[in-house]
């Protein structure tokens, strides 16, 4: 090896030792890259974290619609599903809010109503994976799927069930919701589910979400239902920030979104959306002298925040669990 020129730039030596260290650093960086986009706790991108949801049974959405829940009451006539609420947004423009359930004539009940730009149809279902992917742009909770036998005019609402839960495993006419690589999988390939053939169509539906747009607006009152909010539109935002993703997803997949321990409750706080709850450091949960209780604080969040806060939680909280907001 004496006789090799390893210093001469010209030379076939340098030229593949130079080619081998290159090699090698960009080997160390893929690598490098690859493993640490590869776990929730420490990875940097949104991409990677929806990846890693889909593989844990956890639905993220990247943007999500204002809400409000409500009394509607109807008259002679029913309300269909995804009929239009017209809006005002807090810049003055004009917006829109849609319902996903049907509400039957001469009825008073609670209805949700979802912020959105407009509702849209997919026949893209695939019946060898027996699931289709939707873009990101959809808000999820607003996704229904329908199935009809050809040349029959009955058509069968799907029940849409959370993946990783198990009370629902009889109900074989079930369908999920997980992220994808590039959108949303809707599939009904669960263990309980039937398998749709050719014999049938499929349509889904769901609205595509406007993010903030609807927070805090003001719904318009129709002409054939009476709509009176319970709750201020809110809860839309138009791009997730990493660490609530990741907040979501370890909340999520690890709690199956219940709070066992501090530090659930901890992630539910960051994960809960509820404005002023997104820093750590603002954030105190700690066990109260009695057995069984918790103490939460937020600091400097608002009346109306704490009280958001604690319905939040309490929803959460295993049996037998006191909740209480001091610090």
């Amino acid at each position: 090896l004496s006789d090799l020129d390893y210093d001469n730039p010209a030379s076939t030596t340098n030229l593949l030792i130079n080619m081998l260290a290159t090699v090698t650093a960009y080997n160390g960086v893929y690598s490098q890259f690859g493993y640490v986009n590869s776990f929730a706790t420490t990875t940097t991108l949104l991409q990677s974290l929806l990846g890693i949801a889909a593989n844990s049974s956890v639905l993220i959405a990247p943007d999500q619609s204002a809400t409000t829940t409500g009394t509607i009451t109807t008259g002679t006539t029913s309300l269909t599903e995804y009929s239009t609420f017209q809006a005002t947004a807090t810049n003055g423009g004009y917006l829109y809010f849609f319902n996903t359930d049907a509400v039957a004539a001469n009825t008073n009940t609670t209805l949700t109503l979802y912020s959105g730009t407009q509702v849209v149809n997919y026949t893209n279902y695939d019946y060898k994976t027996q699931s289709c992917q939707l873009p990101y742009s959809v808000d999820p909770r607003t996704i229904k799927f329908y199935v009809a036998p050809l040349n029959s005019s009955t058509i069968t609402t799907w029940t849409r069930v959370d993946k990783s839960a198990t009370t629902k495993t009889g109900n074989n006419t079930a369908y999920t919701v997980i992220n994808g690589p590039e959108g949303y999988i809707v599939t009904n390939n669960l263990p309980s589910s039937q398998t749709i053939t050719t014999a049938s169509t499929v349509l889904i539906k769901a609205v595509v979400s406007n993010g903030s747009l609807g927070n805090n607006a003001t719904i318009s009152q129709r002409s054939d239902v009476s709509f009176i909010a319970n709750t201020t539109p809110s809860g839309g935002y138009d791009q997730i920030t990493v660490p609530q993703a990741r907040y979501k997803l370890l909340f999520n997949g690890t709690g199956q979104d219940r709070c066992v321990t501090i530090n659930d409750y901890v992630n539910a706080i960051l994960s809960s959306g509820i404005s002023g709850t997104d820093d750590s450091s603002l954030i105190t949960v700690q066990n109260d002298v009695s057995p069984g209780s918790i103490k939460i604080y937020v600091q400097n969040l608002n009346s109306t925040g704490q009280t958001s806060l604690m319905e939040y939680l309490n929803g959460k909280a295993v049996a037998g669990i006191n909740l209480t907001y001091s610090l």
